[in-house]
């Protein structure tokens, strides 16, 4: 495939390998303003966990959004030592915590076969959705929780 930028006499079409994050913004920024038009205005915040040793390094964490009452995890990840401490579930519960205090009433995610979907699914997590043969097998579940007030 050809991935070599393409031009007209007033478009360019660029293909980006590196984060460009006011590029990213704007379009972020555009899709925002056409939703609007159909679900009314709508703040879309970040709402991250870290989890820091005593020397500030990260070892664990959360990263996601809040938008339309919904929570969207995007990645949770807790360093390998630390796995299997109860730390994961610390993380997500203090994440839940905040979405429900910043209005969201569910929560949404996708992991990999090989990555957590029981550790979701222990927690209230439902799958609403699967890719098969992601890669070489590898599941992509698509899940979802109600989050109670």
């Amino acid at each position: 495939m050809d991935h070599t930028p393409r031009t007209s006499p007033s478009l360019t079409v660029e293909v980006a390998q590196e984060v460009q994050a006011e590029s990213r913004e704007v379009i972020a920024r555009g899709l925002r303003e056409f939703n609007g038009h159909h679900l009314g205005q709508y703040e879309w915040t970040g709402l991250d966990v870290y989890v820091r040793d005593a020397d500030g390094h990260v070892v664990g964490g959360l990263v996601g959004d809040v938008a339309l009452g919904w929570f969207s995890i995007h990645a949770l990840w807790v360093m390998e030592g630390l796995r299997g401490s109860g730390l994961g579930t610390e993380i997500l519960n203090a994440a839940e915590i905040a979405a429900i205090e910043s209005g969201c009433r569910a929560a949404i995610l996708d992991t990999l076969s090989f990555q957590a979907p029981a550790f979701y699914e222990k927690r209230g997590y439902v799958r609403v959705g699967v890719v098969d043969d992601y890669r070489g097998g590898v599941q992509r579940i698509f899940m979802q929780k109600r989050l109670h007030t």
